[in-house]
């Protein structure tokens, strides 16, 4: 497997001045950064199929789940190269069934999140070593009334969340339609089998909503040093909360577009053409990603696209996509919008040493040796 090939480079270079609203003491900052753009396609020698919603970057090996083969495979990106497949049965003691995400800690705990709202722990061989069910009844009393009713799921962009520092899978309990305020993450322990919620609940907007929109409600988080970040794809506010101490902070990291027509959001049972039409009139933030390296935030979203006529997420995938870039201290640096336009599938995208890589739809995946895709590289100076 080759992750080498580069076909073109694009390259931004840009000098600006921007406001940081998140910090008094810094009313204005100078900011000098460049980005390019490069074609960088996986190499799959027909072992790989195209599209893997369910991946992960782990010491720049990247980790993918084959639905058609049941297992896991994994890339060395450095090396150019698949090194190793980890085969999952389907029958029998070691089974696991409706794969819905992953998270690989080491070769001795993978856990694989199935579609009844169980988390497998499985070792390298592909053998099961426990299985966890009760997220929604092992709390203390009177906690779990803390969260929404709704069965909990363990999707986030399609990936599982857990944490090495507390040893914790995340949970997210949607509310759909229920108007309280109330929580909706909390954390299981592998260790205790107990759960607690956390103090994180939906931003303001969201509040006393009925929605028969799922979508709106879809969550994409990303892991940090002490925790987790996470964005709602209908609010434009950033968050991150530190496991540790139970801070929660926020960013209004507020793109350069607004939604179209409509301040409600939709309620009750509504129209497949309704939801479409509310969809495609507003912004849509799908994606967060953090930069270890570079110690940066990367939301991936798109402007609304008020003419579309492609159902589902089509209008996000085939759109323009904006970068937003924020610091580790959440200060929102710069917006981004990528050169190409209904190119990306922002599904498929992680990050590694060399930044961030995002993977062509399904239009321009037009060749089976390959898996297409940019990558692309920021370089910032704050002064």
């Amino acid at each position: 497997m080759n992750f080498s090939h580069l076909y073109r480079t694009i390259f931004v270079a840009c000098s600006l001045l921007f406001n940081f609203s998140c910090s008094p003491s810094r009313e204005a900052e100078r900011v000098d950064f460049n980005v390019t753009v490069e074609d960088r396609f996986i190499e799959t020698h027909d072992e790989l199929g195209h599209f893997y919603y369910f991946n992960q970057v782990k010491n720049d090996s990247l980790i993918i789940f084959n639905v058609l083969n049941h297992s896991l495979e994994i890339v060395d990106l450095k090396e150019n190269r698949l090194i190793k497949s980890i085969n999952f049965e389907l029958n029998g003691m070691n089974s696991v069934d409706q794969v819905r995400g992953f998270y690989f800690h080491n070769s001795d705990s993978i856990f694989l999140a199935e579609g009844d709202s169980r988390v497998s722990l499985m070792n390298i061989k592909g053998e099961l070593i426990n299985r966890y069910y009760n997220f929604s009844d092992s709390f203390d009393d009177g906690d779990r009334e803390e969260l929404y009713e709704n069965n909990p799921s363990l999707d986030f962009s399609s990936q599982l969340l857990f944490s090495p520092i507390t040893d914790e899978i995340l949970v997210y309990f949607q509310s759909f339609d229920q108007p309280e305020k109330k929580r909706i993450f909390s954390a299981f322990s592998i260790e205790t089998g107990k759960s607690r919620s956390l103090p994180i609940y939906y931003p303001e907007a969201y509040l006393g909503q009925r929605l028969d929109l799922s979508k709106l409600f879809l969550s994409s988080a990303t892991q940090n040093e002490n925790g987790f970040a996470f964005i709602f794809s209908g609010s434009p506010n950033v968050y991150k909360y530190n496991l540790e101490t139970g801070e929660i902070s926020f960013s209004e990291a507020s793109p350069p577009f607004e939604k179209v027509e409509g301040d409600e959001i939709p309620f009750g049972s509504i129209s497949r053409e309704e939801k479409q039409l509310y969809m495609a009139n507003n912004p849509f933030y799908y994606k967060i990603h953090y930069d270890s390296n570079s110690e940066l935030y990367y939301r991936l979203s798109s402007p609304p696209r008020p003419n579309s006529i492609e159902e589902d997420f089509h209008y996000v995938n085939y759109n323009k996509i904006l970068i937003s870039i924020l610091d580790k201290n959440f200060q929102h640096i710069s917006d981004v919008y990528l050169p190409k336009q209904n190119t990306y599938n922002v599904g498929f995208s992680f990050v590694t040493s060399d930044g961030l890589w995002i993977s062509y739809n399904s239009m321009h995946q037009d060749d089976e040796r390959f898996i297409k895709g940019d990558l692309i590289r920021f370089n910032i100076d704050l002064e």
